[in-house]
């Protein structure tokens, strides 16, 4: 009896490790948080605030009670605002507002690329606070970029931000992008200026201009052909009256031609074999009949 008692508190013992083993081994997997790759992360406690003492590496660390990683991107990011309800941060029409120095309003789509170098980890913290990196991207640099595009929309027409000077444009807002979000622990690389969304007044305004444009470049060709073809009549007239001039002067002395064959042909007609009487003299010619002096008659 006294050796069963013994080995069933054995058994229960055993058992109990089991268990207890378990949930441990439970408890340690489930409170178990990676820092994935391209990211660092700070270990933050409810009660004690941040842990200051290292930045940590991508790998699984053990949380304990009230805590919680925050992470932060070292590799690069795409925050996308836009007004395409399938894409970009929020799955809703988050483009953004500018306007420009025409006083219209448009909204575009607007793409910043940036990252959180490991030493600005703690700044972009003490900045921001305990909020995932998520909520920074969604309203933080998104008030930034609404800010400053407007700035940068007061310099230019509405035209120009949707076409030849966006480029420039973009330029303009990455440089003061960075000044702004560099003193927050933020590292931009490039923002850019996308996709316009006019309004149906501008749309209208763009397609009146549109064919403003193109009868004032239909008139200005029409009166390059009119002054083309004016000039191609004066060579035409130019050259039927040379032709006509050649044909004349080849006609006329043609002319003459004919009237002197015609003469000739009238005098050998009349002429009734006889030569005229020669009188002799000095310095002229004698011409003799060569019928009589062969004996003809």
């Amino acid at each position: 009896m006294k050796v069963l008692r013994t080995k069933s508190k054995l058994s229960l013992s055993i058992l109990a490790i089991l268990v207890l083993g378990l949930v441990g081994w439970t408890y340690y997997r489930l409170n178990l948080q990676w820092v994935p790759a391209g990211y660092v992360g700070i270990k933050f406690n409810a009660r004690a605030g941040a842990d200051r003492s290292r930045v940590y590496e991508p790998q699984a660390y053990f949380t304990g009670p009230f805590e919680q990683f925050y992470l932060y991107p070292t590799r690069i990011q795409n925050a996308v605002y836009t007004q395409d309800t399938t894409a970009g941060e929020a799955k809703s029409a988050d483009g953004i507002l500018i306007t420009t120095n025409d006083t219209a309003n448009t909204i575009f789509d607007v793409s910043v690329i940036y990252r959180i170098e490991k030493q600005n980890v703690f700044l972009a913290f003490d900045t921001f606070g305990p909020i995932p990196i998520e909520t920074i991207q969604s309203q933080h640099i998104r008030r930034a970029v609404r800010e400053e595009s407007s700035v940068v929309g007061n310099q230019y027409d509405v035209y120009s931000l949707m076409g030849p000077k966006r480029v420039e444009a973009s330029q303009m807002l990455t440089d003061r992008l960075k000044e702004k979000l560099s003193k927050k622990g933020i590292t931009i690389i490039q923002s850019m200026i996308l996709n316009a969304y006019p309004s149906q007044d501008l749309v209208t305004k763009i397609h009146n201009n549109v064919n403003s444009v193109t009868g004032v470049q239909i008139a200005t060709l029409n009166q390059q052909i009119a002054t083309m073809q004016n000039q191609i009549n004066i060579v035409n007239a130019q050259a039927t009256q040379e032709a006509q001039r050649i044909t004349g002067a080849g006609t006329v002395a043609k002319s003459l031609d004919i009237i002197d064959l015609e003469l000739a042909e009238e005098a050998a007609k009349r002429w009734n074999g006889s030569l005229s009487k020669i009188e002799g003299g000095s310095n002229k010619s004698i011409i003799v009949n060569g019928g009589n002096i062969f004996g003809g008659k």
